[in-house]
């Protein structure tokens, strides 16, 4: 892929965020200039790399984690996460909720109730969604502070989205795919194995929900 003017803009963007938040001065590798091709081509917007690099390294800082993060690569997970986020809050299908901050059980009560809306309304998906909505009542009750609750919903996120796509019946799983395979191929970019798995599995995930249309499991 030829570089052009805004290319440049894009990357050099990207690369102050994530200096920013490092605190020292970094030279990204060219693995993490590939990565951020990637994005590029995918349509990933500027914006939600930067909120994607702050999650990341706030949720770090927030662990206590010691040591300096050497790779854009650290950020990739929630680079993705906050696309997704993006794009869901661009066509409407946002929860709607308003995070309460220290006491998130109202947030994840609402959100448990959506899952059940969703679970009567798709009889043959009811299983992991109920699933979903008595683990996101738990979670409520809990008390878990808001930090500890993203992080129990992300990984929930993942698992419902997966098992969501199993229970699909055959006809709507192949639209998924055919939709996560054409971002794919509009890209043309060549990734390694593991990116271009975890973008699939991402891109995945938000295929599922746009076509169920149930809100990604987060406060945020």
């Amino acid at each position: 892929m030829s570089e052009t003017g805004e290319d440049s803009g894009y990357f050099a963007a990207a690369e102050a965020a994530f200096i920013r938040r490092r605190g020292t001065p970094f030279l990204l590798s060219p693995r993490d200039f590939a990565l951020l091709a990637e994005w590029r081509a995918l349509g990933v917007p500027v914006e939600a790399i930067e909120q994607g690099i702050d999650d990341a390294f706030s949720r770090r800082e927030e662990r206590g984690a010691a040591g300096r993060v050497n790779s854009l690569s650290y950020c990739r997970d929630a680079v993705l996460g906050a696309w997704e986020r993006r794009a869901e809050a661009a066509i409407g299908r946002g929860t709607g909720r308003t995070v309460q901050e220290g006491n998130p059980a109202a947030s994840l009560a609402a959100l448990a109730a959506r899952l059940t809306e969703l679970a009567d309304a798709r009889p043959d998906l009811e299983a992991p969604l109920a699933s979903a909505a008595r683990s996101v009542s738990r979670l409520a009750a809990s008390g878990k502070d808001p930090a500890a609750a993203e992080d129990a919903l992300a990984r929930l996120d993942k698992r419902l989205a997966g098992s969501l796509y199993d229970a699909l019946p055959e006809a709507e799983r192949g639209r998924v795919d055919g939709d996560v395979a054409d971002q794919l191929a509009r890209a043309r970019v060549r990734l390694d194995e593991e990116t271009a798995g975890k973008t699939a599995r991402a891109l995945r995930r938000r295929a599922v929900r746009e076509a169920l249309g149930v809100p990604r499991l987060s406060l945020l």
